[in-house]
């Protein structure tokens, strides 16, 4: 008479690794965005003035220097470079109607160098139910916005 043998077949642990594998493609995602928050409509405005203007300090080899009136939303874009200093962009951002930009700044500052790094302030953009913190780093010059 055959004894059986405790412990698990290679077939089982097999199925048990697949399952695994399949449980964390399912996870992974989900994971990935883990603590970030959706940007509100300011945000997401102001984080798209700062990496089009990082864009074009980029493109066009020159200087931009971007200042926005936190309290208007008014904006002004200039640059500098070796074929002389110009006007990039003026204008104002978006900003919903509960929103808004808490700086002790009387204007907010973002100076981009032809490499993409920056000078900028920090600012944070309150909103009804939340407020997110707009960072721009200074050796990539890349922004984001990060829950407060």
């Amino acid at each position: 008479m055959m004894r059986a043998r405790g412990g698990v077949t290679l077939l089982e642990m097999s199925v048990v690794l697949v399952i695994i594998a399949i449980a964390a493609t399912l996870v992974v995602p989900a994971l990935v965005d883990l603590g970030q928050v959706t940007p509100h409509h300011t945000a997401a405005s102001l984080l798209g003035l700062l990496r089009a203007s990082r864009g074009v300090a980029i493109d066009s080899d020159v200087t931009v220097t971007l200042l926005v009136d936190p309290t208007t939303g008014d904006f002004r874009a200039d640059s500098v470079g070796v074929g002389g200093m110009g006007a990039v962009a003026t204008g104002a951002l978006a900003l919903a109607g509960d929103e808004a930009l808490v700086t002790d700044l009387p204007r907010l500052r973002y100076v981009f160098a032809p490499t993409g790094a920056t000078l900028a302030d920090t600012v944070r953009v309150r909103g009804a139910d939340s407020s997110l913190v707009v960072f721009v780093d200074p050796w990539s010059g890349m922004a984001t916005a990060y829950a407060h």
